[in-house]
């Protein structure tokens, strides 16, 4: 069978679904009877130095055995071998059991072939077979090799861009969350400043009734004035308190969304970012406690870190105080390396259940997750690791124990 190769993976051509069946793989090679001769197949041997080998086949086609080029040369030309085997039929120098791969085999199903039944027939080939048994071609394993190295590497780029899509998806779902909060903590100052506006509009109103019908009066003027003066503190308190979050909230979320390296304190950022915390938190009976050195600047990608310590934080509340009826104390602290001169060192505890040492392992493989039932992922720590160990060039450490608490240690280099 001729191979096409503008499409045929083992020649370096463009890959289809099509090219990945052993038929895509099949070389044309000679097929000779059982009688044959040895010192005839060394011929063929030599007059075509790229020939892989030679397939016995039967008066109808089927094949008998497989003389490969590699081992019926290095009988064939050991001393005394031409004198010996020259005469003799092929099939004293051809394997008589060739492993025998239909057409159709898709690449998986090949591999397990030769793995399960011949695994020498990585060197020495393989006759694929039609439909009724009869001899096609050779296939060799040099090609079964390569496809396979190019089937992982493809498979390899689909898991990147799918783990790329996955974390990318679980960041917009955590910025979802933040932005949720951000809303819900907006809304009550704004509520405020709404009822107290309304009702100032309503006072305004009667003011303005009394002043067209010459009934106004000192003591609605007074009346007017002090309502006035009350709406108005209402509206300003409560407008500037949603500006200070909006203010809070709003480099947080610009820097989730964006790879940008920039220089900024560590300390002072990290405080925006567990502010940006409180809506979750007010709703469990947990305390946020936070160490963040001063003046600990660093150049790095703020959304990343805000990522890490988000996802750390929230998973410290989905997981570690599961079962208990009290509150627990999540603390965040920040100091410089004292291991690692110019690296920054961030850690997240927690006083809760702790880790069994068979969990504690898997924490960070993808899609891991002991709370499915509750709608975990099993992607927030597995996107923790990627942030800290590709983003930030980092390492991160876990210590835990049953009844003990967790400790997440993250260190990363300062770059400044």
């Amino acid at each position: 069978m001729d191979r096409d190769r503008d499409k045929d993976p083992a020649a370096g051509g463009e890959m289809t679904d099509a090219a990945w069946t052993a038929a895509r793989l099949c070389r044309t090679v000679p097929s000779v009877p059982e009688q044959t001769r040895c010192g005839s197949v060394a011929e063929l041997f030599q007059a075509d130095p790229t020939l892989p080998g030679v397939i016995v086949a039967d008066a109808g086609g089927r094949p008998l055995a497989l003389a490969d080029r590699a081992t019926f040369l290095l009988h064939f030309s050991q001393r005394y071998g031409r004198d010996l085997y020259a005469r003799r039929a092929v099939t004293h120098l051809a394997d008589r059991e060739p492993l025998l791969v239909p057409l159709e085999t898709g690449l998986s199903a090949l591999n397990a072939l030769i793995a399960e039944q011949k695994p020498d027939a990585l060197h020495r080939g393989f006759v694929l077979v039609d439909g009724d048994g009869r001899a096609m071609g050779l296939g060799q394993g040099i090609d079964v090799m390569r496809l396979t190295a190019e089937e992982m590497s493809r498979t390899l780029d689909r898991l990147r861009a799918t783990q790329r899509d996955l974390i990318q998806a679980e960041k917009m779902a955590a910025l979802g969350g933040l932005v949720a909060g951000v809303a819900h903590e907006i809304n009550t100052p704004l509520g405020v400043a709404v009822t107290a506006a309304t009702a100032f509009a309503q006072d305004t109103e009667r003011f303005g009734a009394a002043y067209r019908d010459g009934s106004l009066r000192r003591s609605l003027l007074e009346d007017y004035v002090a309502s006035a003066t009350e709406a108005m503190g209402f509206v300003l308190g409560n407008i500037t308190r949603a500006a200070d979050l909006v203010q809070s909230f709003k480099q947080v979320a610009v820097d989730q969304t964006t790879d940008q390296v920039r220089r900024f304190d560590l300390g002072d950022y990290l405080g925006e970012v567990l502010r940006s915390l409180q809506p979750q938190l007010r709703r469990v009976p947990h305390r946020l406690e936070a160490d963040l050195v001063e003046g600990l600047e660093v150049d790095s990608t703020p959304g990343a870190i805000a990522q890490i310590v988000t996802n750390l934080v929230m998973n410290a509340l989905t997981h570690a105080f599961t079962g208990r009826g009290d509150g627990g104390t999540i603390r965040v602290r920040l100091r410089p390396a004292e291991t690692q001169a110019g690296w920054a060192e961030l850690s997240v505890a927690d006083d809760g259940n702790g880790i069994d040492a068979a969990t504690l392992p898997r924490i960070f493989d993808p899609f891991f997750t002991t709370r499915r039932d509750a709608g975990g992922t099993g992607l927030g720590l597995h996107l923790v690791y990627n942030l800290v160990t590709q983003r930030l060039g980092g390492r991160i450490d876990v210590d835990s124990r049953v009844g003990d608490g967790t400790c997440f240690t993250v260190l990363f280099p300062r770059r400044g």
